[in-house]
């Protein structure tokens, strides 16, 4: 008797944590949080478009080797927790294990936006980087936030990543034309 009150306890504390992690994704990607993404995006848009980007040299140290590595992290996190669950189908409704995966895709999510933001300021210190990186970024941005959408309403399906995962390949071309092509770190971890 005393395991099974065990397993309920844990099953109750996995709920709350469950909903307390969907509130505050929900937090996360609320109507405030996309407009400044967006105006973050469009706010570089127009900075590179009125031709800020820097013209002698890097304004950033190392600007190129941040941008790799955030990248990488991104792109690694991204296909490890949100992209491969999705294509084994374990972010569907009904899928074993599901709940658990929809943790870790959330967790990953805000962990790859965060790493573009920092690839973005690392970008904007090095010219070549500034003016090819934006849209990209914001298209994968973008995708991801339709993602979480998918997974508010009940899940993901192998299909609805195909998008990220294209602008994914966006951005690792756009990379490779300014010079600092990079490879999805397969053992980004997240926890």
């Amino acid at each position: 008797m005393m395991v099974y009150g065990g397993k309920l306890v844990l099953r109750k504390l996995s709920i709350v944590f469950v909903i307390g992690l969907l509130a505050f994704t929900a937090a996360c990607s609320s109507k405030s949080s996309s407009s400044t993404v967006s105006a973050s995006a469009t706010g570089t848009a127009a900075a590179v478009a009125a031709g800020t980007c820097p013209t002698g040299g890097n304004t950033v140290k190392f600007a190129k080797t941040k941008f790799v590595a955030d990248a990488a992290l991104a792109g690694g996190a991204f296909k490890r927790y949100i992209y491969t669950p999705a294509k084994d189908g374990k972010l569907k409704k009904g899928a074993s294990g599901r709940v658990l995966a929809l943790i870790k895709a959330a967790a990953a999510g805000a962990f790859v936006i965060n790493r573009l933001k920092a690839a973005e300021t690392a970008a904007q210190g090095n010219p070549t980087l500034c003016k090819i990186f934006v849209a990209p970024a914001a298209k994968f941005t973008a995708a991801l936030t339709g993602l979480v959408g998918k997974a508010k309403s009940g899940g993901i399906a192998p299909s609805d990543v195909d998008g990220a995962s294209g602008a994914l390949t966006d951005l690792h071309n756009a990379a490779s034309q300014g010079g600092a092509g990079f490879t999805d770190q397969a053992n980004a971890s997240i926890g």
